[in-house]
């Protein structure tokens, strides 16, 4: 019979069992402090993507365009960041309430999630490690973002030619690991071609592709 766990923060991250199955991250931080809470939120909803045209023209002439897309909500077109100060200034004990409590991975999108064939290395041994070596303030990362405050998660990986994971969006975005909750959910009817945790095997790419397309996380696969 599958079960689900949920693990909150730090040393948490070492009990996730060593077992096939589902994991989805959850933004849960330790201290109810609305504004820390508010950059979070604003981080996750305000850079959309980019969006890419690509026109051809007579005689094979192709024009092309890239621009940063931006998210605008109502008939007052706000921005997210707008949209969160406006509900934090009217409702701030909520948010903070709301945030910190157990409804926050029944009521709120996963901000990533995957298929690991051994839930304990992927989470606790992939993205929790990888997650507490980028905060450390002489990694790579940290001395970019002490650098160029305000970079994103493009800006980073591009300048010291990185590939996006969970852990890189993360730290960028100025959340730490006790601050994150992981669900698990054991299984034991995983394709048998699904391959190493690493791998992106064809059976691995359609299911994360089926669960991405259905719980929409923050991180998305790009």
């Amino acid at each position: 019979m599958s079960t689900s766990e949920d693990f909150h923060g730090g040393a948490e991250f070492a009990k996730v069992p060593r077992a096939p199955g589902l994991y989805a991250w959850y933004y849960k931080p330790v201290i109810a402090d609305p504004a820390a809470i508010a950059r979070a939120l604003s981080s996750f909803l305000g850079r959309p993507g980019e969006i890419h045209a690509d026109v051809v023209t007579r005689y094979g002439l192709r024009l092309s365009a890239r621009s940063p897309l931006a998210a605008q909500y109502g008939s007052e077109r706000k921005s997210p960041q707008e949209v969160v100060e406006e509900a934090v200034a009217v409702a701030e004990g909520f948010v903070s309430d709301f945030f910190t409590s157990d409804a926050v991975q029944h009521f709120t999108r996963p901000i990533y999630i995957g298929i690991a064939r051994n839930l304990h290395e992927r989470i606790y041994d992939g993205h929790y490690s990888t997650l507490d070596e980028l905060w450390d303030s002489g990694s790579r990362v940290s001395r970019y973002l002490t650098a160029h405050p305000g970079a994103g998660v493009d800006d980073v990986a591009g300048a010291l030619n990185l590939k996006h994971s969970f852990a890189l969006e993360a730290r960028v975005r100025g959340i730490a690991a006790r601050d994150l909750l992981v669900r698990v959910y054991a299984v034991q009817n995983l394709p048998a071609d699904l391959g190493r945790d690493e791998d992106d095997a064809p059976s691995r790419r359609a299911l994360e592709r089926l669960l991405q397309l259905i719980a929409d996380p923050i991180f998305g696969r790009r």
